[in-house]
């Protein structure tokens, strides 16, 4: 598969359909889908034909034990129902019963009893199982999805991962992630923020494709394994660059805005040239993205404001 195959089908993954209740986002169709590959995995699963077991019905409750906040119900029906709004999974219907999933529904999913009488098994779309048969591919996935919505609960996810039925090439390269994540992850970055940097503003969107700004994240990710959005934000080039060396950084705000930009004093001068549009913006507002959801997460803002200190 191409990196433009890959990258199409991990942006289709970090932008599933999520409820939310507030600014939290439920985490119960990235549960299934690890439940999935979990029993793929052990070959309880081998072809594509998923029904609604007890065996997938146990492995969800573990992990969703594991990820759960808030509010949040193992309610297996919901994502096995609504998953097909993200068009690549579809209910196959028992022989003699009608499709009960159509497009753009809203009503609420059958009961897990409802869904056993009529729905035979769930399947993916050919291009998702043709990544999902095939175990390194599969595993690229579960780290993707995993970096996207669940990147705090990373090593909680892998104790209950059985490692020790993959096959040695897995074990070995499991947490290589697949190509295309980062193109991915600009992608969700620059669509929240209006492909607007959040330093200066500056906006150039050619062709609704091209951009200047760039997807920076605020932990890196070979520090967080977090490609979740709160942990992102669109810079141009430049304060990108400076962010990266500690020059600039967004830290946390009293009064809970996206952030505040500060500089480091100590290695910029307003005086001299080149220098004076960055420290320009110390004290100003982070420009937010469009929904309070996606504003950068507190740990993030602290980890940025922690490094640029260390740097004085």
């Amino acid at each position: 598969m191409s990196n433009t195959e890959w990258e199409d089908w991990l942006d289709r993954l970090y932008n599933l359909r999520r409820d939310k209740s507030g600014s939290h986002e439920r985490p119960h169709k990235p549960v299934l889908l690890l439940s999935i590959i979990d029993l793929l995995d052990h070959g309880v699963v081998n072809r594509n034909e998923v029904p609604l077991s007890d065996e997938l019905i146990a492995t969800f409750k573990r992990y969703f034990a594991v990820v759960r906040k808030h509010n949040d119900q193992p309610s297996i029906q919901n994502p096995f129902f609504h998953l097909c709004s993200d068009n690549f999974w579809q209910l196959v219907p028992v022989a003699g019963e009608r499709e009960i999933y159509h497009e753009g529904a809203v009503s609420s999913a059958p009961s897990v009893a409802g869904l056993r009488r009529s729905v035979a098994y769930g399947k993916f779309d050919d291009g998702m199982w043709q990544l999902l048969k095939e175990p390194l591919a599969r595993h690229q996935l579960r780290e993707a999805l995993i970096a996207r919505y669940f990147p705090e609960d990373r090593d909680k996810l892998a104790a209950i991962t059985a490692a020790a039925h993959l096959p040695e090439p897995v074990r070995t390269l499991q947490e290589e992630m697949p190509p295309g994540r980062d193109g991915a992850f600009r992608r969700t970055i620059l669509e929240i923020y209006d492909y607007r940097c959040a330093a200066c503003g500056v906006r150039v969107l050619l062709d609704q494709v091209e951009s200047l700004v760039q997807a920076a994240h605020l932990i890196p990710f070979n520090v967080s394994w977090n490609d979740k959005p709160t942990n992102g934000m669109a810079l141009c080039p430049n304060h990108h660059w400076a962010m990266d060396r500690h020059l600039i950084a967004p830290v946390p705000d009293r009064k809970k805005t996206a952030g505040i930009w500060r500089v480091n004093e100590a290695r910029l001068d307003d005086r001299i040239e080149g220098q004076r549009d960055l420290v320009a913006i110390a004290g100003k507002s982070v420009i937010p993205p469009r929904e309070e959801q996606f504003y950068p997460a507190l740990e993030s803002l602290r980890w940025r404001a922690e490094h640029l200190v260390a740097t004085y």
